[in-house]
């Protein structure tokens, strides 16, 4: 929970032999200036790459995220269990709106298992001993088609969600 204007400084000084890549905001030659000035030595601009030429994101889903402005996302973590931002889309609203239930849970589990060729035996103890992370995995694994609808597809009007930083325009 800390922003990158206190923790760049604060892990350059912490730090000083360690190279800090600061990332989060920083779009442009004006953010790299700043991100050096606070003591980073290079800057992470992932939302900017994923829209090059070169990137392999579904054309569809560049355009959207070069038609949208800074405030067209969502941030939190009942998309896939971690905290990210994600464009705002259908999907993306729709699943942020509410974590899913237990039994959605469970058997996000159980195909997420299948897809990875994990046996049952070694998902059922953890979804009794280790529910919080065994949530998250699930979360995760049920994400992935969401994930791939929208990066491979170019889906951002249905089904699909994209991970975005608010440098996206």
């Amino acid at each position: 929970n800390v922003t990158s204007l206190v923790l760049v400084p604060s892990m350059a000084e912490r730090f000083p032999e360690v190279p800090i890549v600061a990332a989060g905001g920083f779009a442009n030659g004006r953010g790299l200036s700043a991100a050096l000035a606070l003591g980073a030595d290079a800057v992470a601009m992932g939302s900017r790459m994923a829209v090059t030429q070169e990137s392999p994101l579904a054309q569809s889903t560049k355009e959207a995220i070069l038609q949208a402005s800074e405030h067209e996302t969502l941030y939190g973590k009942n998309f896939d269990g971690i905290p990210a931002r994600v464009l705002q889309t259908p999907a993306a609203e729709a699943a942020m709106k509410s974590r899913p239930w237990l039994p959605v849970v469970v058997y996000r589990s159980f195909q997420a298992a299948r897809q990875l060729n994990i046996p049952l035996w070694k998902v059922l103890p953890g979804l009794v001993t280790q529910w919080e992370k065994m949530f998250v995995i699930a979360q995760f694994g049920a994400a992935t088609e969401a994930i791939m609808a929208a990066t491979v597809d170019g889906d951002v009007k249905g089904s699909g969600v994209q991970f975005i930083g608010q440098c996206q325009g």
